[in-house]
């Protein structure tokens, strides 16, 4: 009776350590709740008017769901959350973080479920003598450190990685369904439907939230290999784990091997846009796994920020001279990984969890080098082993007390440093300032300060003066970090044009040469764009062969293709129509816009209704059947709607 009572004050004591990490948590982040939206908020989020969405009708969603072009999947369920928080408060970003923490916090349950489950299988295939009090107390401190690891910031005061998050959800709790199933199996009970269930549900649910949800099969096979063995109780069962993953890993890895041996120029030619090759990205991740591992083993807020391209690409084995020691390391870690595997299955568990975390976005393909939330929960591997080690009760005893005391600072620590660095988020000012000073080297960051300075309007002609002086300061910080940057020479034109002041010649050459000649940027043509409405507004006053040349500029770049030629297109033909007045030349930059991504249909929309204000009906018309029928999601439906409508009254009109 004793003994039964003495179980459940344990689950008890567990329940209310494990709701003070939680409170503690949602305290720590509470200080940054009142920022606002940044950097690809505002595309993703403030300025996507289906986001927007005023009712619940199914043709609503589902334009808000399809609404971004970020990944092949387009993340249509991350889509609709941000829909849905818009519907309940509009674009007010205390909710919208909000969300993010609960989901945070949710995420931080699944946490202590999956390692408890994890240590359970590893107690019984590996070492019986771990109680339930140990698995439970280790389980706490690592939810308890994921939870408040400062590494893990961006995933939630950063709106727009709720993307990454809520990838997370389904990935977790999908795995925790996995290991329920995979007991029962081991246990010789029936368990194949839960597996079933993990995989056709949560895995669809996280590759729709975020692309790296994809990995949920690889999870379950790492999983498999390290703790189960493919070990059942009934041979069944075998076959039937057997079978599983040679449908969801293995088939499929052999198809992607297929599709780059069959199309060998297709990865090398994707980075054509980026300012590193493939065999340099290569380089660089293999320090910035390192960088990654130093910060979630022991952070340094001072190192941390929402962008990191101060890290240096590695152009060889010894430049920078840490590049060959990284990939010596990264070798060394997977050596370990394999030497671990039997006597200490959870270091090569914790190691691959980590490395295969980073399988999609720290490999081959052409995405930026470094940011924060890629370790949301790859981190997760870390420091399961980390805990796990600092808490292991069995042997060293003399030193447990030592351990344990450096476990309860490690969580103390990350606490204080998530409020610490919280609190410079409460504020776009102060965010753009701490991220300047612990990233001096970094032009984003400092265009970032620049535009704070920019925007900041008063009436004092004296601090006027001082915040344009301030903004110029940090825009030209940018010209000479970053060769191929053109952001803050853009920020220089406007921002000096704003005030009044003379634009340096010398701004508009070295600009037109970086459009010229530089890897292109995503936003090359938003940037255009902006100069085009600052020349319309008169605040900008460049010569029309200046604005012509930058644009003409950036067309004739050689990696402006696809979706940055229209881009780049949509601002020459946006000139054109406004300032030039030259519309036969603005209509057939229209017609190269839609032909340079014949698939985003905003161009042909523009197109549409732009040969309709010309009285080209028939044109129009055919212009709106093409777009209906591309329009599979009615995405378009409503404005589709009005310009046949306009174009009928017009049809009308002329015949009366």
């Amino acid at each position: 009776m004793a003994s039964h009572a003495g179980k459940h004050i344990l689950r008890g004591t567990v329940a209310v350590l494990l709701l003070l990490a939680l409170v503690i948590a949602y305290i720590a982040y509470q200080p940054g709740m009142s920022g606002t939206f940044v950097f690809d908020d505002n595309p993703n989020i403030v300025n996507n008017a289906s986001i927007a969405i005023q009712d619940l009708h199914p043709d609503t969603l589902t334009r808000a769901a399809f609404s971004s072009s970020s990944g092949p999947l387009r993340r249509p369920l991350s889509m609709l959350s941000f829909a849905a928080n818009y519907y309940a408060t509009e674009f007010n970003p205390f909710y919208f973080k909000m969300t993010n923490l609960v989901i945070h916090l949710v995420n931080g349950l699944g946490i202590f479920v999956l390692s408890f489950m994890l240590l359970a299988i590893y107690r019984k295939r590996f070492e019986p003598g771990l109680t339930t009090w140990h698995l439970q107390s280790i389980s706490l401190a690592v939810a308890a450190a994921w939870l408040l690891h400062p590494f893990n910031l961006t995933s939630v005061l950063y709106i727009v990685q709720r993307m990454t998050s809520l990838s997370a959800l389904f990935t977790i709790w999908g795995l925790v369904l996995f290991l329920w199933g995979r007991t029962r199996l081991l246990e010789g009970k029936t368990g194949i439907l839960l597996i079933l269930v993990s995989l056709l549900v949560f895995t669809p649910l996280a590759a729709l939230s975020k692309e790296t949800g994809a990995l949920m099969p690889a999870f379950m096979l790492l999983i498999e290999i390290t703790l189960f063995n493919l070990q059942t109780e009934k041979p069944s069962g075998r076959q039937f784990m057997f079978g599983f993953f040679i449908v969801t890993v293995a088939l499929p890895a052999l198809a992607v091997v297929a599709f780059v041996a069959s199309h060998p120029a297709w990865l090398p030619s994707s980075y054509l846009g980026r300012s590193f090759t493939l065999t340099e990205r290569m380089m660089t991740e293999a320090r910035v796994l390192w960088f990654y591992l130093h910060q979630i083993v022991l952070p340094n807020i001072a190192e941390m920020g929402l962008f990191h391209d101060d890290i240096v690409n590695s152009r060889g084995l010894l430049s920078p001279v840490t590049t060959l020691p990284a990939i010596i390391g990264i070798a060394a870690l997977l050596a370990a990984s394999w030497v671990a595997r039997k006597k200490a299955p959870l270091i090569t568990f914790g190691i691959l969890f980590f490395l295969l975390g980073h399988a999609l976005e720290s490999s081959v393909f052409p995405l930026e080098i470094t940011h924060e939330h890629r370790n949301y929960l790859p981190m997760f591997g870390i420091l399961l082993v980390m805990f796990f080690y600092l808490l292991y009760p069995l042997k060293y005893m003399a030193n447990l007390r030592l351990r344990q005391g450096v476990a309860l600072l490690l969580i103390a620590l990350f606490s204080y440093d998530t409020w610490s660095r919280a609190t410079t988020w409460s504020n776009p000012f102060d965010l753009a300032k701490s991220e300047v000073e612990h990233h001096p080297n970094s032009a984003r960051n400092n265009t970032e300060m620049g535009n704070n300075f920019a925007s900041i309007a008063t009436q004092d002609a004296d601090i006027t003066e001082a915040y344009y002086l301030q903004a110029r300061h940090y825009y030209e910080q940018t010209v000479v970090l970053d060769p191929n940057y053109t952001n803050g020479l853009f920020g220089l034109i406007i921002v000096s044009s704003a005030r009044g002041k003379d634009i340096d010649p010398l701004w508009i050459s070295e600009l037109k040469q970086r459009l010229r000649f530089s890897p292109a940027e995503n936003d090359t043509g938003t940037k255009l764009t902006q100069l085009v409405s600052c020349q319309m507004q008169q605040k900008c006053k460049l010569a029309k062969s200046d604005l012509e040349g930058l644009i003409n500029a950036a067309l004739k770049n050689p990696t402006v293709t696809g979706s940055k030629r229209a881009l780049v297109l949509s601002s020459l033909s946006y000139y054109l129509v406004n300032l030039a007045k030259d519309y036969p030349a603005a209509l057939e930059a229209m017609d190269n816009t839609v032909e340079s991504a014949p698939q985003e249909l905003p161009y042909r929309l523009t197109l549409a209704q732009f040969l309709a204000a010309l009285r080209r009906t028939e044109e129009a018309k055919n212009q709106l059947a093409i777009l209906k029928r591309m329009d599979s999601l009615k995405t378009y439906s409503i404005q589709i709607a009005a310009q046949e409508k306009r174009i009928a009254e017009q049809e009308n009109n002329t015949r009366h």
